[in-house]
């Protein structure tokens, strides 16, 4: 049998330090499709898979990084 990794459940404050967004940024990004969307624990009670929240982070870093030049460089205008 393969080793699968128990997902890690994390709550909205939890997700909002590791990813930088407010409660109504969060929501507004999720609603958009534009963040992973949590996991109904209960009847009022949600969690974010701690990977999902981890990946998304490093996609906005990968994103910025390849948009930004180098320091100490300047981008040639057109």
């Amino acid at each position: 049998m393969a080793d699968n990794p128990i997902p890690v459940l994390i709550p909205r404050r939890r997700v909002s330090q590791i990813c930088g967004l407010e409660r109504n940024a969060l929501y507004e990004r999720i609603a958009r499709g534009q963040f992973p969307k949590p996991i109904t624990i209960g009847s009022a009670a949600v969690r974010w898979i701690e990977a999902e929240v981890v990946a998304w982070v490093q996609q906005q870093i990968d994103a910025s990084r390849a948009q930004q030049p180098a320091r100490g460089f300047r981008r040639e205008r057109a």
